[in-house]
């Protein structure tokens, strides 16, 4: 990476940071991918019987999709809020996504992104991605209905 990190606000994105960024992750998505879903069902063995079942092309969708949302997210899409709570319904009922498997899909993406930067990755980046992906957490969990149990 040529420019410089700026420091910005804990609760912030560095926004110009993560797409740079996310240009260079394109380069790698078949690594990216296969780094996540290794590192997903090392954390979580119960999470190979949810996307253990699709192909490494269906991965690479998915992949490909959560890259999608945090960019437009971090382009601050009016729309994204609706379409991640829609897509958090669907994980819940069609995927049965229990909403405590986001986290270690989180960091199996985080430890991914970290090990295809190599020594590009830094704290400003990582701090960025967390938050990121954190409010795609947060906005994909709010799409799930309680249940009546």
């Amino acid at each position: 990476m040529q420019s410089k990190p700026v420091a910005v606000p804990e609760s912030e994105i560095n926004v110009e940071l993560l797409k740079e960024h996310l240009l260079e992750v394109c380069e790698h998505e078949s690594e990216l991918t296969d780094r996540v879903y290794q590192g997903l069902f090392a954390k979580r063995p119960d999470a190979v019987e949810l996307f253990g079942q699709y192909s490494r092309a269906s991965q690479q969708k998915m992949m490909a999709e959560t890259l999608a949302m945090v960019l437009n997210m971090i382009d601050q899409e009016r729309w994204l809020g609706d379409y991640i709570h829609a897509m958090g319904s669907r994980h819940q009922f069609s995927y049965e996504t229990p909403t405590d498997m986001y986290a270690p899909y989180a960091e199996a993406m985080l430890e991914a992104l970290a090990a295809v930067s190599g020594s590009d990755w830094t704290p400003d980046l990582e701090h960025s991605w967390k938050t990121a992906l954190d409010r795609v957490n947060e906005m994909m969990t709010a799409g799930y209905i309680p249940s009546s149990h």
